[in-house]
């Protein structure tokens, strides 16, 4: 738990040795990581992880979310829902219209399926572990009134360039069903930057205006 709200990158760059090329592809792809999803026939780009002929050093670095590591936020916010659904996921689609506090849409919408991305034990203890982020690391006061599970991330892209900010999750609680993600570019910090941002619209959403 400490290793993960801290982003310890040695710890889950031993994990992903230990684990091996082979296992990290087909849970990535499982998580639909790789796919692409339609949202209100907009098709997402497909995801990218390369793990063929991998050394120890570029595995460990793919296991923290470097090296080749492409990830669309569309399918990474699938994936939160499923956490949040206890493994099942659901397709996300565009709402046009609300009519009230809560951003519930104005007509009413049957999400698609996707399927069963993780186990309901697996969804439990990643859903511990996003809740003690929020509590240990990047601070429950940021959140009001939301029992909320997230993860942070800052991605590396390129020698000179200011890192990818990344905040995702979901907050548990049946008034409030949401799932997100919040990527910008060359942002910096993900708690920070990317945190910041998701905070804010999820303030708005829960404690309204």
């Amino acid at each position: 738990a400490s290793a993960f709200a801290n982003s310890c990158n040695v710890a889950f760059a031993q994990i992903a040795q230990e684990l091996g090329p082979g296992t990290l592809e087909k849970y990535t792809e499982q998580a639909g990581l790789t796919g692409s999803y339609s949202i209100s026939g907009l098709p997402t780009a497909k995801g990218s992880f390369d793990f063929d002929n991998i050394t120890d050093g570029q595995l460990g670095w793919a296991g923290v979310g470097q090296y080749h590591d492409q990830v669309n936020p569309a399918a990474l916010m699938i994936y939160m829902g499923a956490i949040a659904n206890g493994g099942k996921a659901a397709e996300p689609y565009l709402i046009l219209r609300t009519e009230s506090a809560l951003g519930l849409p104005s007509l009413p919408h049957f999400t698609t399926r996707t399927g069963t991305l993780i186990s309901a034990d697996t969804a439990a203890a990643l859903a511990d572990l996003m809740a003690n982020n929020v509590t240990q690391t990047y601070g429950a006061s940021r959140f009001p009134n939301m029992d909320i599970c997230a993860k942070s991330g800052t991605a590396e892209v390129g020698e000179g360039q200011t890192p990818h900010a990344w905040f995702t999750g979901f907050l548990r609680g049946e008034e409030t069903p949401y799932a997100f993600v919040v990527l910008v570019e060359n942002g910096g910090g993900g708690s920070s930057v990317a945190g910041g941002v998701a905070a804010k619209v999820l303030d708005v959403i829960v404690n309204g205006y």
